[in-house]
């Protein structure tokens, strides 16, 4: 009896963590889509639109360069987003992968068509179930420029 006492409360147990790691796990992925999302949105646009200007941070809130995802699920409400726009400098090269197999070579940027963004998702709760800040890292072209 006291055998079977000890393995129902081993099995509690490792059913507790199952539970907080899976949520753990879909608040990433729910990180990680705010992210994407928030970087198609700023693909589609122009360098005309204040979100894309050089600027923002990512430890601080700045005007057109901060959100809270309202739409959706209510799981979005716990995220705030930040960007941060850096311009890339004429000169400056992209490492571009293509063909098959893969060659990777060394692309020249034109002055003023390309920002870096980077996008930062923080979890606006601080506990063992969200995780930690996700960020995601890509260029924009100026569409039409």
């Amino acid at each position: 009896m006291v055998i079977l006492t000890v393995a129902l409360v081993s099995m509690a147990e490792l059913m507790a963590i199952t539970l907080r790691m899976q949520q753990l796990g879909r608040n990433q992925t729910t990180a990680s889509r705010l992210a994407q999302d928030k970087i198609d949105e700023l693909m589609s646009r122009n360098f005309n639109f204040a979100e894309l200007a050089v600027g923002g941070s990512l430890d601080a809130d700045v005007a057109s360069h901060f959100d809270v995802p309202a739409a959706g699920t209510a799981a979005n409400l716990q995220y705030r987003r930040r960007w941060l726009v850096e311009a890339m400098n004429f000169g400056d090269s992209v490492m571009v992968t293509a063909g098959n197999p893969p060659v990777v070579t060394n692309t020249p940027i034109a002055a003023g068509t390309t920002r870096r963004v980077t996008v930062r998702v923080i979890p606006l709760r601080n506990d063992r179930r969200m995780s930690t800040p996700v960020d995601l890292v890509t260029i924009v072209r100026c569409w039409p420029c």
